[in-house]
């Protein structure tokens, strides 16, 4: 009875009722990435009493996430955002189940997991994450929506496996780093990811009661500047060897495992290999390219230049010393790794997974 007055206005609506209701107590959604997007699109998933939502991201809550993802809090800053999600969910609907996955989603436990739900929403925030949830989703047959934010613009899919278009039709393959910049680089309005991931929980939920029409074959763009909500036809791309042909998913496994091992034998460095680097006062120039916040907030050291700033400081660094660039995850000192490579360096490294990862693994 309590769960039924907890739903009522919901089951009221047309098309819902208690069999409606009962599909989504059923249901299990996988959401990728816990962050501006995902904030709300699982705060109204559990509110709408979809009984298991699996929750997968690796990162902490760092002080710059509080302006846009609204299921943490000021007291929240440095612990797992997975843990701190579960519990939020919880504690606004105790009758459904949260798993939470404090881990990246990569090739090791992405078909994994992916079969463990019937829906996948993809709220992540890297083009390697969201070309990897699109691959898996086509392979094992299951619908996923998508959803992507930039400074004040926004854009939103849904896709059903190989029944009709897929990610890739929209985008065959992934721009260049530096041509698409990402929240930390550009900026984003906080309301943006709010509004792209309650437009995401929506289509989560026709998906589940059968109801209304998907965004499938449309992509729905969001200008939050002139508050103009444009509609785009998508139709399925025939040269698309992942859509619209059998995917060929191990191919794709085993050519980015063989480019990110090469990746690593060449230009990353671990923490632990870091680490016992500088206790053995080896000469090494350290390079810190976050941002002002972040490095005042916590660093190991070294050189602050960030990474917009590093062409114009480049007469900072001795090019003929051992450099590690680093930055929260990895990705920006990646792009910093290959400007100096690029500028005649040839003794660079970044360090792998950045300050979350030094955290995790040494502090």
């Amino acid at each position: 009875m309590h769960e039924l007055n907890r739903y009522l206005r919901q089951i009221n609506l047309p098309g819902v009722g208690v069999e409606g209701q009962k599909k989504l107590k059923d249901a299990r959604v996988l959401c990728v990435g816990a962050g501006g997007l995902g904030s709300p699109l699982l705060l109204y998933l559990a509110a709408a009493g979809v009984g298991t939502l699996g929750v997968i991201d690796h990162d902490r809550v760092e002080v710059s996430n509080l302006h846009r993802q609204i299921l943490y809090q000021q007291q929240h800053i440095g612990h797992e955002k997975v843990s701190i999600a579960q519990q939020q969910m919880i504690a606004a609907n105790p009758h459904i189940k949260v798993n939470a996955y404090a881990e990246r989603f990569n090739l090791a436990n992405a078909e994994m997991l992916v079969k463990e739900y019937d829906i996948v929403a993809d709220c992540s925030d890297n083009f390697s994450t969201r070309y990897l949830v699109n691959d898996v989703c086509v392979k094992l047959q299951k619908p996923f929506v998508f959803a992507s934010v930039a400074q004040f613009e926004g854009l939103c899919s849904t896709f059903l496996g190989q029944a009709g278009p897929c990610y890739r039709c929209l985008f065959p393959s992934p721009p260049a780093d530096e041509v698409i910049p990402n929240c930390e680089e550009g900026g984003v309005l906080g309301v943006l990811p709010g509004l792209l991931g309650v437009i995401q929980a929506a289509e989560v939920l026709k998906l589940i009661l059968v109801q209304g029409d998907l965004l499938v074959g449309r992509v729905l763009a969001v200008n939050m500047l002139t508050m103009c909500f444009q509609e785009f036809r998508l139709p399925p791309n025939p040269h698309c060897n992942i859509g619209v042909h059998p995917p060929m998913i191990r191919s794709l496994e085993q050519a980015v495992c063989r480019s990110k091992q090469a990746m690593n034998n060449d230009y990353l460095i671990s923490p632990q290999e870091l680490k016992a680097a500088l206790e053995n006062n080896e000469d090494i120039q350290l390079v810190d390219v976050r941002t002002a916040e972040k490095h005042h907030a916590f660093n190991i050291g070294g050189l602050w230049i960030p990474m917009e700033e590093l062409p114009q400081r480049l007469g900072e660094l001795d090019p003929e010393k051992v450099t590690v660039t680093y930055c929260t995850m990895g990705g920006r000192s990646m792009r910093a790794l290959e400007f100096l490579v690029g500028a005649g360096f040839r003794k660079v490294r970044s360090l792998d997974g950045g300050m979350t990862a030094w955290r995790e693994v040494l502090v």
